[in-house]
């Protein structure tokens, strides 16, 4: 009998500004409306996308508008084509704030878009499940926001934009505290800002010239915030805190892990309130995802990195739908995974990391 499967990155679209800005205060409404503002908060993108976008085409709604954007076609494209459990909504939209410098402006723009997305996703099938957006300048006011959705019951985690501010930082200190106090993990996820945009995280070495390879070296954004939140005792100080990084890959984080291991036992003097192997935080308070699932013309080849990780408990399904590259479901689940992994990855792991909630 196939997995169960509960999809942990699905992207909700809205169409129309307009939609968004129906749910902002009267000011803003105005101010939104006069300064014209795509929805992608970027009106020209520094990596042209070799795809010509990066939505898929064939994921377009019957009556027209944005892939991703019709609750009821992404039930039926997605939902109950692969008979999916649940699926994980994370506004991608409302991550452009990563590239703002307008904090208020961004506080507008995140709050509106969770209650767009609560308001007219659940209603038309009770397996969606939302991450509201934190926006990540003022902290204090996105812990607020994060408490509003508290007692939501579609609600399930905290998306949050990265800025060139590591993870670590006591920046990020209310968010966290909010999303403990509420029962909700942090979802990471790329925000296409990511070595393109002054403020959002950057990538090391320099700028990549070519959209290739600015998405091979994405994963350095995962890599060194994943080490900033277990140098900087993030875990020890919120101990029930969860956090999922999505889309980021995963193969890379065994052999990562060993050296975050290697690095506390050669200089425990210098980060005393680690108190125990980073691997092990991360074993305990971590997760990823499976998209991008590295593409091995023999899919055994990556299962022994399966195990590095210890899969079993640390990895989730996701696919990425709408987006070009999204991976389908029934492939990864059937074909890509291990028989003995396939319940904890595809289900599993996710039921426990978003727990009652989902």
């Amino acid at each position: 009998m196939p997995a169960t499967i509960i999809d942990c990155d699905v992207h909700p679209y809205v169409n129309k500004l307009a939609d968004v800005v129906a749910y902002m205060p009267q000011a803003w409404q105005e101010r939104f409306r006069s300064q014209n503002v795509e929805l992608s908060g970027r009106s020209v993108h520094r990596y042209p996308h070799p795809a010509g976008g990066s939505l898929r085409k064939d994921a377009v709604p019957p009556g027209g508008g944005l892939p991703g954007s019709d609750p009821d076609y992404v039930a039926s494209d997605l939902l109950d084509r692969y008979d999916l459990a649940a699926a994980l909504l994370i506004p991608i939209q409302a991550s452009a704030v990563s590239a703002w410098t307008d904090a208020t402006r961004a506080d507008v723009f995140t709050e509106a878009i969770n209650r767009y997305v609560v308001e007219h996703w659940p209603s038309v099938d009770s397996r969606y499940r939302i991450c509201v957006t934190a926006s990540p300048h003022d902290t204090e006011h996105a812990a607020a926001e994060v408490r509003r959705w508290r007692d939501a019951a579609s609600v399930v985690a905290v998306s949050l934009p990265l800025l060139d501010t590591m993870m670590g930082n006591k920046h990020y200190y209310p968010i966290y505290e909010a999303a403990q106090e509420c029962g909700m993990p942090i979802v990471v996820h790329p925000t296409g800002a990511e070595g393109s945009y002054l403020g959002a995280p950057t990538i090391a070495g320099g700028i990549p010239r070519t959209y290739a390879e600015r998405h091979a070296l994405v994963p350095q954004v995962a890599q060194a915030n994943l080490a900033s939140l277990v140098f900087e005792g993030v875990f020890d100080r919120f101990p029930e805190l969860r956090i999922a990084f999505v889309e980021w890959g995963f193969s890379w984080l065994g052999p990562f892990m060993w050296r975050l291991d290697q690095e506390w036992r050669n200089f425990r003097s210098d980060v005393p309130w680690v108190k125990k192997p980073p691997s092990e935080y991360i074993h305990d308070a971590v997760k990823f995802t499976t998209q991008p699932f590295d593409d091995l013309s023999n899919p055994e080849d990556l299962w022994p990195f399966l195990d590095l990780i210890d899969a079993e408990k640390t990895l989730m399904f996701s696919s990425d739908y709408p987006h070009y590259d999204n991976d389908d479901p029934h492939i990864v689940s059937r074909r890509l995974l291990p028989k003995k992994s396939r319940e904890a990855i595809t289900s599993k792991n996710a039921r426990e990391m978003f727990s009652a909630r989902l």
